[in-house]
């Protein structure tokens, strides 16, 4: 009797204790154990639309990128999309699933609507998140490419094509989604690792770079890039992805307080979820990125993904989907 009252009390301490740290990754907003979204029948898709504040967007009324008359399978991933003006035109850079990998799709804006002009960078990885500039005259793109080990700067002659690699950035680092962006003539780059954000720092983009000593800034939720550093009202903005109960739930902000080579701080913002699934309609099951700008009569123009048409159900797996 004594020994199974032990196992009693064993297993009720063990329930007390998984069922605590349950209920404080829920609240937490940490990705809770066992349990995960799973989603059948859905993909991403990519679409635009202006807004006089670019912290509030209606997603319905977006212009999704239209599939049909691009010659694109309806069910094939697009997502991470990054925008640049460039010769008096709207450029679309964006992750495209191809034969065996993702690859760097291109389009351009003509009257209202994208028209694909193809794949701009195709190599033997995975990429994604094409993040990409223009400083001093010269086009940029950082894209994804966690599977070589590193972080690469690219440049073209040949734009929108024609990409090669100009600098290794970072080196011996599986890092994913890495956000640029310069303030007081000092270089900074996001990036993540796992499930830790992470900050590096250098004095020019073609500096040293190093890893800025409160690095990892956070752990957990919150930690993946969702876009471009963008600056409103004199403030810059972190967008981050939204994992809680699964990948690729919604978009949030967070101010970026204080930076410094040494120093930094944020905070969210109250305007959060800049993002997230909407009703019925192509972002139902959930959204996870967005780029934004300033258009010259003050209205914002952006691009984001999102993912719908499939169904959504709740599951227990070790794995937490």
């Amino acid at each position: 009797m004594k020994f199974i009252k032990r196992i009693a009390l064993i297993f009720i301490t063990l329930v007390f204790i998984t069922g605590s740290y349950i209920v404080y990754c829920y609240l937490t907003k940490q990705p809770v154990p066992f349990f995960g979204r799973k989603i059948t029948g859905a993909y991403y898709s990519i679409a635009t639309t202006t807004s006089s504040n670019p912290l509030q967007w209606n997603v319905s009324e977006a212009t999704v990128f239209n599939r049909i008359q691009n010659d694109i399978p309806e069910k094939l991933l697009m997502a991470d999309p990054f925008l640049l003006q460039k010769n008096g035109k709207w450029y679309a850079f964006f992750e495209i699933m191809g034969k065996t990998h993702a690859d760097i799709g291109v389009a351009v804006e003509e009257n209202g609507q994208w028209k694909y002009l193809g794949i701009a960078l195709d190599e033997t990885v995975h990429l994604s998140y094409p993040y990409i500039f223009e400083k001093k005259g010269k086009t940029y793109m950082i894209p994804e490419t966690k599977r070589h080990g590193q972080v690469r700067l690219y440049t073209t002659d040949n734009f929108p094509f024609g990409w090669k690699v100009e600098k290794v950035l970072i080196n011996d680092a599986r890092l994913v989604d890495a956000s640029y962006f310069e303030k007081d003539a000092t270089s900074y780059l996001f990036a993540t690792d796992g499930w830790d954000l992470r900050l590096y720092v250098a004095d020019s983009l073609y500096g040293n770079w190093r890893e800025h000593p409160q690095s990892p800034l956070r752990n957990g939720n919150y930690t993946r890039s969702a876009g471009r550093i963008f600056e409103y009202n004199g403030q810059w903005i972190r967008f981050a992805q939204d994992h809680f109960g699964g990948y690729g739930r919604a978009v949030y902000g967070f101010a970026i307080d204080s930076i410094s080579k040494t120093y930094y701080r944020e905070s969210e913002l109250s305007t959060n979820p800049i993002l997230k699934n909407q009703g019925d309609t192509w972002a139902k099951n959930g959204m996870h990125h967005i780029d934004i700008h300033e258009l010259p009569d003050g209205t914002y123009k952006a691009i984001f993904d999102g993912y719908g048409f499939g169904k959504e159900k709740i599951t227990f797996s070790l794995t937490n989907n």
